[in-house]
């Protein structure tokens, strides 16, 4: 009997071995396995099962060196590094890819090198070497003909934009990375609309807002992002918190805090905080208002967390603790809103500030649009080979006929053009002969002088802060934000500008396009296309003519002239 449990229990151990055995060889990557099979394994572990993916990452590094394949080695370092995101490490990694590929004819490396290196650096709030990196990585991109990288460095570009209140340049520097993003159906489109949806809070375009958090909310439901989700979830309900909606915001807000609370989001635990209190303020509830504001302080000395917002916080506290006479917890808060201040001043220096705002990222353009010069000179050089004494014959005597034509013409259009210097509404004609009529056509049309310098400054503003660019820009969309009506606006722009609201748009966007031009190379490398876009048109062929008519020359020719002087 003893000899038969001996050899029952025998037979369990060397089965039980044979299990551990093979899962062992199951979490071991079978090295047969082709490049795509182990990264697509990699992506599959990557977040379920970060041990698992760094054997795979580790696995396609290892067969990409046996293989002596220099572009998958730099691939397999990449998915290597991104198991050490947070440690020195990862930048040794990155240092590497550089080094590696910087003779590379591959359009993705080194330029991905230095886009993941200043990735880094934003983590670890660098941002002066984070901004470097990502310039080189532009620079790269532009020189390879990789929009993708472009369009990923811009995004990043845009945060640090976002993060010293440039929300305007931020906005459209998310609003194209989305659009960008949704064509090429990339992974981060949905974050990109977040992104979005998060500027046009800061610029209270609320109706815009609002439309992106819906469709946010409803897309990450459905694909099943849950962090996207709750990301939404809280941007609906500041939304709702800046259209005075407070009950709503409170309801909304409340919601997410869980999630954001068991997955250390700490950033956003504290923007949740802070509209409570915000919010719970606007309902006279003070004492619910404090709690939430003391939740930031105590949630700051755990993480170490510093965001813009805070000090307004800290201002509710002090004033809450002055009224209540409590001169210790008053001179506590205004002691951690001093300390607060003094490190966001360090991490965002005047310097740094302007850098960044100086920083004009390159558009996001598609490789044919990059290389359209090069398919124009082929398909010539082909017809050429075909016709070749027809056509160079018939082009010279073209050539000569429309030169001798139009050369003086261009010359002076191009003349006009170089000295042309844009003009303010703030700086129209007021010669009092010209003011008495602009006054009396006013007086005929019943609108007050008050009105009248209501919408003047108004468009003052919107000349200055560039919003004219936005191509979805429209008469009702300005009335709104300068608080007056469609009619009296377009009134007024008749009658201070000459000109109808349509063509006032257009002679801004032109406007800057020559000053653009004359003044920034990196900008007349563009296509047409690019361009008409960045101005604000919303196709090149509109922008074409409405350049032609104001300037009596074509942009491309423009363009052309400039790179001769």
């Amino acid at each position: 009997m003893k000899k038969v449990l001996f050899l029952f229990f025998l037979l369990i151990g060397v089965i039980q071995a044979q299990e551990k055995n093979v899962n062992e060889k199951v979490l071991d990557p079978d090295p047969s396995l082709n490049f795509f099979e182990l990264y697509r394994f990699f992506l599959e572990y990557q977040t379920t099962d970060p041990e698992k993916a760094h054997r795979y990452a580790d696995t396609y590094l290892k067969k990409a060196r046996n293989e002596r394949n220099a572009f998958f080695k730099a691939h397999g370092l990449v998915l290597v590094a991104d198991l050490h995101k947070n440690d020195v490490m990862y930048l040794k990694y990155m240092d590497s890819i550089i080094r590696l590929t910087r003779n590379f004819r591959s359009k993705e490396f080194p330029a991905r090198g230095y886009l993941l290196k200043g990735d880094y650096f934003y983590r670890q709030k660098l941002f002066a070497n984070a901004l470097n990196n990502y310039k080189l990585a532009n620079q790269s991109a532009m020189q390879k003909a990789n929009p993708r990288i472009i369009y990923a460095s811009n995004r990043s570009i845009g945060l640090l934009k976002s993060n010293i209140g440039l929300h305007n340049e931020a906005v459209n520097l998310f609003r194209k990375s989305y659009k960008y993003a949704l064509k090429k159906g990339i992974s981060t489109t949905l974050e990109d609309l977040y992104f979005l949806a998060r500027e046009l809070n800061e610029l209270k375009l609320l109706d815009s807002a609002a439309s992106s958090n819906k469709k946010g909310i409803k897309s990450s439901l459905k694909s099943d992002k849950e962090e996207l989700y709750n990301f939404f979830v809280l941007n609906s309900g500041i939304t709702n918190y800046h259209k005075k909606k407070y009950q709503i915001a409170i309801d909304s807000i409340s919601k997410v805090i869980p999630y954001l609370d068991e997955t250390n989001k700490t950033s956003k635990l504290i923007e949740s905080y802070f509209y409570l209190g915000k919010a719970y303020d606007k309902i006279s509830k003070n004492h619910k208002s404090v709690v939430f504001f003391s939740k930031i302080d105590s949630t700051i000395a755990v993480s170490k967390e510093v965001v813009p917002i805070i000090e307004q916080g800290y201002e509710v506290l002090i004033e809450y603790y002055k009224i209540q006479k409590n001169s210790k917890n008053t001179l506590f808060y205004s002691k951690q809103r001093s300390r607060l201040d003094s490190i966001y001043n360090n991490l965002y220096t005047d310097s740094l500030k302007t850098i960044i705002s100086e920083y004009k990222t390159p558009k996001i353009v598609s490789r044919n649009d990059i290389r359209i010069s090069d398919l124009e000179y082929y398909e010539m050089y082909y017809y050429i080979l075909i016709i070749a004494t027809v056509v160079v014959t018939s082009l010279m005597i073209g050539f000569i006929v429309y030169f001798y034509k139009d050369r003086n013409q261009y010359k002076k259009s191009f003349n006009a053009i170089v000295a042309y210097t844009r003009k303010m509404s703030d700086e129209t004609e007021t010669e009092p002969k010209m003011k008495k009529e602009k006054d009396k056509q006013l007086n005929d049309l019943n609108i007050s002088q008050e009105t009248v310098d209501v919408i003047l400054k108004g468009i003052s503003n919107f000349e200055k802060t560039n919003r004219y660019l936005n191509s979805k820009y429209s008469l009702s969309l300005l009335a709104k934000e300068i608080n007056t009506n469609s009619t009296y606006l377009s009134k007024v722009i008749n009658i201070y500008m000459g000109k109808s609201f349509s063509n006032y748009l257009h002679d801004l966007r032109i406007g800057y396009a020559i000053d653009k031009l004359k003044d920034d190379k990196q900008f007349r490398l563009y296509s047409i296309k690019g361009i008409s876009e960045e101005v604000g048109f919303k196709n090149s062929e509109s922008f074409s003519k409405a350049f032609h008519k104001k300037t009596g020359i074509y942009p491309s020719a423009f363009i052309k002239r400039l790179k001769n002087i």
